[in-house]
């Protein structure tokens, strides 16, 4: 792969091969050795109307677990 010039930007082509869809946003990570990772970006849960918390209210009873003041 090679990094191109595209306008202000710097362009690298994934092959298909990947099987990374067109559209997909991801997150550019730069290591300390010049290396670049690119990690897909997750949805954020607290807006995402599929994502239920609900669930994790039923694990937690009213006890405290220290030394809390209440």
């Amino acid at each position: 792969m090679k990094v191109r010039e595209q306008g202000n930007s710097l362009v690298v082509t994934v092959p298909k091969k990947f099987g990374i869809k067109s559209g997909t946003e991801v997150i550019a990570v730069k290591g300390k050795d010049g290396s670049f990772t690119y990690i897909p970006k997750m949805k954020n849960p607290f807006t995402d109307e599929n994502v239920h918390f609900e669930h994790n209210s039923e694990e937690f009873d009213d006890h405290t677990t220290g030394r809390e003041e209440i």
